[in-house]
């Protein structure tokens, strides 16, 4: 397993590439055919006027845009760019082939800098539009969202929140309730959280489906593009060097190299494998996926008809179920306080005790029958070393925790349950468990735009376990800055950036994106990601050895 030590602050080291082999997502189930070891050429093209690193939505967003749009240079003559896509591994088979399919604009978090917000919300209605207008087959199905808040600091952040966008930007408070009230929460499926923020503005998909569709139609349809369309999978970037001539990119392979003129690091967390300045920027981090089987008590017309986003101090789970006549799954995602996950890059394997964690937790969470206690004597209380599942203690032992919750202890954490020790309730059976690497900003925003001090080296990363409300139109953005040159460094700081915020004004991109000289600085300042992760991770420890901590594990 790859989990890098915490490093000084400014002084991580790059991280490693994509790990060569990985876990089965269930969103790779049905693999596209066409894309499945594709190379559109035997040999890698020589030249190339844009070489894209990475095929998820992002990159696939760059090139969709690239060659669809109507577009010219700077100086407004018309361009036809030949394209090449780089894939480390299959096409799609990064973080958007492994995250939760869960697309929910969060409309509350940045109240004081809306364009977020705003962003987001044409980030969803253009994915919308889009699948609409393709009839994309990839389940998009627009739904209530809900944020359950299970922490009475973030209830009260949020109502603060909350009541700063009532002032700087009313017309997005008309889009959110808070909900506190008990038989509204249960209502809700989240019995036991504090409170909710609810929007009508949320979907479910399969985004692997969506973003192989936009990649066999960049294969399929060339007579239509405005350029030429390359994808080689299976071909890992190893290192990127400047041209002797400062106008391009030597992109090293182990198959060869290509010279590119323009560069786009559409990579996410292994970014700083291939832009070793951006290590304390962009940091790798591990989460865990579960596809489970509905119980009889979220199947049918009991089906969960809300996508939901779990919020607590060290707690950030996601859930969305998928359509009924095609298995119902819930798709559960999160868990990272029980395993390695900041900093690591392998997704190779899954961790056990997350794993158990996503199987058990939402029986008690969303208050389902299959919940109640089994019949037998002794009182339940809840395992000193898992603190998920309960055992059956006589009551006798003086010993705190006893004897026999140290036995079973033991057995749990090498996950083994088959001593006294009895759980309360059922398990979702896990059809599919795996992991992908998410890539955590140092300011939590995404990173968009040419690099500074590097000629014509764009980045869109950085999207923080965010990336679904974001990642589409990231990559348009980019688009639009490579069609207009604004990587060159022909010009002042100055009239880059003035370009640069002009340009995102087209495609609404919040300024806080930018990569800027500036932003670098100011994130530097910052606390490591890492520092921060295990912070809030320790909270929740603390708040786990509380008497009075909910069930369900969240704090």
């Amino acid at each position: 397993m790859s989990v890098k030590q915490p490093s000084p602050l400014g002084n991580r080291k790059p991280c490693d590439p994509p790990s060569e082999k990985s876990t089965n997502s269930f969103w790779h189930s049905q693999p596209s055919a066409l894309l499945t070891a594709h190379r559109s050429t035997r040999n890698l093209p020589k030249t190339a006027d844009v070489v894209i690193i990475g095929s998820g939505m992002t990159g696939a967003s760059v090139a969709h845009h690239l060659l669809n749009d109507t577009h010219g240079d700077s100086q407004g003559e018309q361009k036809y760019p030949s394209v090449v896509m780089l894939e480390a591994r299959e096409a799609c088979w990064g973080a958007t082939g492994r995250n939760g399919g869960h697309c929910q604009p969060v409309l509350f978090e940045h109240p004081h800098d809306p364009s977020i917000a705003h962003f987001e919300l044409a980030n969803f209605h253009a994915l919308q539009n889009l699948i609409e207008t393709k009839t994309i087959d990839c389940e998009f199905t627009a739904q209530p969202g809900v944020r359950a808040i299970y922490s009475s600091q973030v209830l009260t952040d949020i109502e603060l929140a909350l009541l700063t966008i009532q002032g700087t930007a009313p017309e997005l408070a008309q889009k959110m309730r808070l909900v506190t009230k008990k038989s509204e929460l249960e209502s809700l499926r989240i019995p036991k959280a504090m409170g909710a923020v609810v929007t009508s503005i949320a979907a479910r998909m399969w985004p692997y489906k969506f973003v192989s569709r936009i990649l066999e139609d960049l294969l399929t349809s060339s007579e239509s593009l405005s350029g030429t369309f390359n994808l080689q999978t299976l071909t890992p970037v190893q290192s990127l060097t400047p041209c002797s001539n400062e106008e391009g990119w030597t992109v090293q392979t182990p198959r060869g190299t290509i010279l590119a003129s323009n560069v786009v690091l559409a990579t996410n967390a292994y970014t700083s494998h291939l832009l070793p300045s951006f290590s304390d920027l962009i940091v790798p981090c591990r989460g865990q996926m579960s596809a489970l089987k509905p119980l009889d008590s979220v199947a049918g017309e009991k089906r969960l008809k809300t996508s939901i986003g779990f919020m607590g101090e060290g707690v950030d789970d996601y859930l969305i179920q998928r359509p009924d006549g095609r298995g119902g799954e819930l798709m559960f995602g999160g868990g990272r306080q029980y395993g390695p996950s900041m900093g690591v890059t392998d997704d190779s394997e899954i961790d056990d005790e997350t794993a158990r964690y996503l199987r058990s937790n939402l029986v008690e969470t969303l208050g389902l029958p299959e919940g109640k206690e089994m019949e037998g004597g002794g009182r339940m209380v809840v395992c000193q070393f898992c603190r998920m599942r309960k055992v059956r203690c006589s009551g006798v032992c003086p010993q705190q925790p006893c004897t026999n919750c140290v036995t079973f202890g033991a057995q749990c954490r090498s996950t083994s349950y088959k001593t006294w020790g009895t759980p309360t309730h059922k398990e979702f059976q896990a059809t599919h468990e795996w992991t992908g690497i998410m890539g955590f900003s140092r300011d939590e925003l995404p990173w968009i735009g040419p690099v500074p001090d590097k000629r014509n080296l764009y980045v869109a990363a950085g999207f923080t376990g965010h990336g679904m409300p974001n990642t589409w139109l990231c990559g348009k953005a980019v688009a639009l800055m490579l069609q207009r040159g604004t990587g060159t460094l022909d010009v002042t700081v100055t009239d880059r950036e003035i370009r640069l915020e002009a340009l995102a004004q087209d495609v609404r991109l919040p300024r806080s994106y930018l990569v800027t000289k500036r932003r670098i600085e100011r994130a530097m300042q910052l606390e490591d990601v890492g520092a921060k992760d295990r912070a809030e991770m320790e909270r929740w420890r603390r708040l786990q050895k509380r008497a009075d901590r909910p069930h369900s594990g969240y704090a």
